[in-house]
C-alpha cells in the first residue's frame, strides 16, 4: 500500500493511470458493443472477422508506428492516441446508429485497432520516465493492471446495460466519450526531458521502423517474454470469440450476458492486481509470470468440461486475476530487460506480435467450433498455456536473471538525496554512465585545489576528507563526494584519501550537472548538501 500511495502521490503518474483506466473502460464497452453488433449481422463468423480486422493490421504495422512515435515526445503521442480512438469509435457509433455501409464501420474499426497497440506501447514506455524508484515502477504496473481490470469490469457491464436499453450504438457512444475523458486526464502529464534520455538518433528507412524487432535480437531475454505474451494473446483472441458464442448458445445468458460474462474477467483482475504487487515487488519475476500464464488458460478448459453459468463467472474471474498478475510481472520484466532508448520500439513490437496473436486466435476459434464443437474448442484453447508455461520455464528463469538495468549502480544513486527525486529513466542512464574505480589504502583520489571533473560514489570501503591538513571525517559505502567543485565551479575544496581499499564509481561532470539540474528537488537537495559541507569546512 505504501507503493500504491507513492503512485498516486506522483501527479504525472496519477494522470497516466487515470487515463489508462478510462481508456480500458472505453475499450471494454466498445468491444462488447462492437462484437454484439457483428454477431447480429453475421453470427460467429462475423465476430471472428471483425476481431481479425481490428487486430491483424495493427499487428503488421504496430512496430513501424511505434518506431515513428518513439522519435516524438511520448506524452504528446499518448494524447493524440486518446483523441484518435475517441474519434474512430464515434464514427463506428454513428455508422451503427445510422445504418451506414459496413465498410465505413470496418474502416473505423481498423483505424482504432492501429491506435490500440500504440496506446499500450506508449503508456508502458512512458511509465519508467515518471516512476521514481523500482518499487514505484512495479506498483505503477500493478495499478495499471488494476485499472485495466476495473475498466474491464465497468466497461462491459455498462455496455451490457446499454444493449438492453438501446442496442450496440449507445454502447459505442459511451466508449467514445470515455476515450475523450482519457485524453483530458493525460493532457497535463509532465516528463523530465534531458539529453541523457533522449531517443536514439533516427537512422531512417526500414531499419528505424523495425527498431523494436532489431532490439529483440540484441536482448534475447526480452524476446522470450514477448514470445510468451504472444501465446497468451493467441488464447485471448480465441476467447474473445468463444465467450460471445458461449454466452448466447452454451450458457443461455443472451446477448447482454456477453457484457456481464466479460466483466467477470475485469472483476477477477482487480483481485489479481492486488496480489500481484505482493508477489513481485522485490522478488524474482519468472515464477509469478509462469504460474499466471498457466492459470490464464486452465479455467477456459474447465469451462468446456463444466459449462454451468455460475461457474463460468468464477472461472473467467480467475482468468482476469491471472491476467493482472501476468501483466505486472511481464511488463516489469520487459522494462528491466531493455534500455530506455528502445523501450518504445520494443513495446511496439510486443503490441504488433500480440495483435497478430489475437487475430490468429480469432481466426482459429470459429474453425475449432466448426470442427470439434464449442465445448471441445474451449478445452483445446485452454490447454495451450499450461503446456507452454511448463515447457518454457527454464528459458524464463534465464530471462529474469539477464536484466540489463544495473541494479547495484541504481541502488547507489537512488541512495543519494540529490538523485532520489529523479525518474528511473534518468537514474538508469546515469548508472550506465558510471565508470568503475578502485583505490588502495592511502591512495589520493582528489587533491585540494585541483579542477573538478567528476563526482564519486563509494560502493565498498571508506575515504578520509582532509581540508587544509585537518581531518574532516570519513565517508563510507553509499556516500558520494566531489559535488562542491561541480556545482559551484570552483577548485576542489578538500583532499580525499582512501581510508581502506575503496571501490566505487565516477560520474562525469556533464552528466552529473545535467541530471541534477533536471529536477528542482534535486537542485534543492544538492545545494543543501553543498551548503552543509562548506559550513563544515569553514567556508
Amino acid at each position: 500500500m505504501d507503493a500504491v500511495r507513492q503512485v498516486f502521490a506522483n501527479p504525472s503518474l496519477r494522470r497516466l493511470e487515470l487515463g489508462w483506466l478510462l481508456a480500458l473502460a472505453a475499450d471494454g464497452a466498445y468491444l462488447v458493443a462492437l462484437l454484439v453488433y457483428a454477431y447480429q449481422m453475421g453470427g460467429v463468423l462475423a465476430v471472428g472477422a471483425v476481431t481479425l480486422l481490428r487486430s491483424l493490421p495493427a499487428g503488421i504495422l504496430a512496430p513501424a508506428l511505434s518506431a515513428i512515435a518513439d522519435r516524438l515526445p511520448r506524452a504528446r503521442v499518448l494524447l493524440a492516441v486518446h483523441v484518435g480512438r475517441a474519434s474512430m469509435v464515434a464514427i463506428a457509433a454513428f455508422g451503427a446508429i445510422a445504418d451506414l455501409a459496413p465498410a465505413i464501420i470496418l474502416a473505423a474499426v481498423v483505424a482504432e485497432g492501429l491506435l490500440v497497440g500504440l496506446h499500450r506501447a506508449t503508456t508502458l514506455s512512458l511509465m519508467p520516465a515518471l516512476a521514481r524508484s523500482p518499487e514505484e515502477l512495479v506498483a505503477g504496473n500493478a495499478v495499471m493492471s488494476m485499472g485495466e481490470a476495473l475498466g474491464g469490469l465497468a466497461g462491459p457491464v455498462t455496455a451490457g446495460l446499454l444493449l438492453i436499453l438501446a442496442g450496440p450504438g449507445l454502447g459505442l457512444i459511451a466508449a467514445s466519450l470515455a476515450h475523450g475523458l482519457a485524453a483530458t486526464a493525460v493532457l497535463s502529464i509532465h516528463v523530465i526531458s534531458l539529453r541523457l534520455v533522449a531517443p536514439a538518433s533516427p537512422t531512417g528507412g526500414l531499419r528505424t521502423m523495425l527498431g523494436g524487432v532489431a532490439a529483440l535480437r540484441r536482448h534475447p531475454s526480452a524476446g522470450v517474454v514477448i514470445g510468451l505474451f504472444a501465446s497468451q494473446t493467441l488464447v485471448r483472441g480465441s476467447l474473445t470469440v468463444l465467450v460471445v458464442v458461449a454466452a448466447v448458445e452454451l450458457l443461455g445468458l443472451g446477448q447482454s450476458g456477453v457484457g456481464y460474462l466479460t466483466s467477470s474477467i475485469g472483476g477477477g483482475g482487480v483481485i489479481g492486481a492486488v496480489f500481484a504487487m505482493s508477489l513481485v515487488i522485490g522478488r524474482p519475476l519468472s515464477a509469478p509470470f509462469a504460474v499466471s500464464l498457466a492459470l490464464w488458460g486452465l479455467p477456459i478448459a474447465v469451462l468446456g468440461i463444466l459449462p454451468y453459468p455460475v461457474l463460468a463467472f468464477v472461472l473467467l474471474a480467475a482468468v482476469g486475476a491471472a491476467n493482472a498478475a501476468l501483466d505486472v510481472a511481464g511488463f516489469t520484466l520487459l522494462q528491466r530487460s531493455v534500455p530506455n532508448a528502445v523501450r518504445g520500439r520494443v513495446f511496439g513490437a510486443l503490441e504488433g506480435i500480440a495483435a497478430i496473436g489475437v487475430a490468429a486466435g480469432a481466426a482459429m476459434a470459429p474453425l475449432l467450433v466448426e470442427l470439434f464443437g464449442l465445448r471441445a474448442a474451449l478445452i483445446v484453447t485452454g490447454a495451450i498455456l499450461p503446456v507452454v508455461a511448463v515447457v518454457t520455464y527454464p528459458l524464463l528463469r534465464r530471462a529474469d536473471a539477464a536484466a540489463v538495468v544495473p541494479h547495484r549502480e541504481l541502488a547507489l544513486l537512488r541512495g543519494l538525496p540529490m538523485f532520489a527525486p529523479l525518474p528511473l529513466t534518468i537514474i538508469e542512464q546515469l548508472a550506465q554512465s558510471l565508470v568503475p574505480v578502485r583505490y588502495a589504502t592511502g591512495e589520493r583520489i582528489i587533491e585540494q585545489g585541483e579542477a573538478g571533473d567528476c563526482f564519486y560514489v563509494i560502493a565498498v570501503g571508506a575515504v578520509d576528507i582532509i581540508h587544509d591538513a585537518r581531518d574532516m571525517g570519513t565517508l563510507r559505502a553509499g556516500d558520494g563526494f566531489g559535488e562542491i567543485a561541480l556545482l559551484s565551479d570552483r577548485p576542489r575544496t578538500a583532499t580525499v584519501i582512501a581510508h581502506e581499499p575503496m571501490e566505487g564509481f565516477r560520474l562525469p561532470r556533464e552528466d552529473f550537472l545535467e541530471a541534477v539540474a533536471g529536477s528542482p528537488h534535486s537542485v534543492s537537495a544538492a545545494q543543501g548538501l553543498m551548503t552543509q559541507r562548506l559550513a563544515e569546512l569553514g567556508h
